[in-house]
């Protein structure tokens, strides 16, 4: 396992993801914490990411606006700051 900062890494990225690819783990440090590890990924471990088809996304979509219109649903905003407003004036829990 190799430790380096995020400069490094920027800096260094093809050799450290070529390291990955061999086997080694690679340990990107922000300060003195640890924030990301580089390894490498099997198509197993791909494989378990379930895909969404596109046509799924498109019934999805047509479902919200639907409770959109029927007045089922109602906006949180109109930018990432004012739906995090918003859930936090309703008593919702963020990650």
């Amino acid at each position: 396992m190799k430790l380096v900062t995020v400069s490094q890494a920027k800096s260094q990225l093809s050799a450290y993801i070529k390291s990955a690819e061999a086997g080694e783990q690679i340990v990107i440090m922000r300060g003195s914490k640890p924030a990301v590890i580089l390894r490498p990924i099997s198509e197993d471990e791909l494989s378990a990411v379930p895909e969404i088809p596109v046509s799924a996304l498109a019934e999805f979509d047509a479902e919200i606006e639907q409770d959109r219109k029927a007045g089922r649903l109602g906006k949180l905003g109109n930018t990432p700051e004012e739906a995090v407003s918003t859930l936090k004036r309703l008593g919702r829990k963020l990650r």
